[in-house]
């Protein structure tokens, strides 16, 4: 999640709410903020800190594109750069200014972009909701950032460590199923298929949300795994009922509670339809089996 919020800074699109362009500031490098200091505390940004913050992404209008508090994934956190760099977004710009518990609002003008990005064709103006959660110094931050790899590392390596029997298991229910035999299958109106070997205990998944998920994809004709998540020892994490994934996915694991671990077959129309993947990996047409373990919602 954090390239992809990345992305969205480098195009000056992770925006806000509220905010009055009449109030506002004007930055050196001729962004427009305002900001709010009320919750504020300690020292502001210094060059090189490293800043974590939740943003945003709103229109003028009010409609919310984006927000990193619910798009899964980790927290997104960038280096403050010098204050004569202006290679930088416009919310990069404006944190430096900010403190732990600041918020600010970024206006961004689109009206001039050359190319507008997709769904903003008619959109003038971008906002951005911005609040610093914490700042680190760059040693403090290397230290964190070390400690939280080898924690991570440790879990990935207890995923990787079930691989071959997730993989043999996702196998024999895909034999049962092209064979008939597969028990407890239930089919949805829109025609997915499913069975939830384990029920779990944890949050419901929910539209909107955050999920991460375990995954082992194969193809139903032929059994070949295309893609799973066991190997690289962590799950994908995307925000549920947005689009980011196929419509199987997002109806199927909407279904599910953390700790569930459930196989959805899912037929080329709630897939890659017809055209399949450009690689060729799923071919046009095909039904795909996917089994899953949700192992967090946020």
């Amino acid at each position: 999640m954090r390239s992809i919020v990345y992305a969205l800074l480098a195009c000056g699109i992770l925006f806000a709410c509220g905010g009055s362009s009449a109030q506002m500031e004007t930055s050196p490098l001729g962004n427009r903020y305002q900001l709010f200091k009320d919750g504020g505390s300690g020292d502001p940004v210094a060059t090189g800190d490293f800043v974590y913050f939740h943003a945003a992404m709103r229109t003028e209008g009010d409609s919310i594109l984006f927000s990193t508090r619910q798009g899964g994934g980790e927290q997104p956190v960038v280096q403050a750069a010098d204050e004569a760099n202006d290679q930088i977004g416009p919310v990069e710009d404006v944190i430096r200014y900010m403190r732990t518990g600041d918020s600010a609002v970024v206006r961004v003008n689109i009206a001039e972009f050359p190319n507008k990005p997709p769904g903003l064709e008619n959109d003038t103006v971008i906002l951005y909701s911005v609040v610093v959660t914490e700042i680190l110094s760059q040693e403090e931050f290397e230290a964190r950032s070390a400690a939280e790899e080898a924690a991570k590392e440790e879990v990935r390596a207890v995923v990787r460590a079930r691989e071959a029997e997730r993989t043999e298991f996702a196998a024999g229910i895909l034999k049962a199923y092209n064979e008939g035999t597969l028990e407890n299958v239930q089919t949805t109106p829109s025609g997915l298929k499913y069975v939830i070997h384990e029920e779990g205990t944890g949050a419901e998944a929910e539209p909107g949300k955050g999920v991460v998920v375990q995954y082992i994809g194969q193809l139903v004709s032929t059994g070949v795994v295309f893609d799973q998540s066991f190997g690289r020892g962590e799950g994908i994490p995307f925000q549920l009922g947005t689009g980011r994934v196929i419509p199987g996915w997002d109806e199927g694991i909407d279904l599910l509670k953390v700790g569930s671990k459930a196989t959805f077959f899912i037929p080329a129309e709630l897939a890659y339809g017809a055209q399949g993947t450009p690689d060729g990996s799923i071919p046009g047409g095909s039904e795909l089996a996917f089994y899953v373990e949700l192992e967090k919602v946020e």
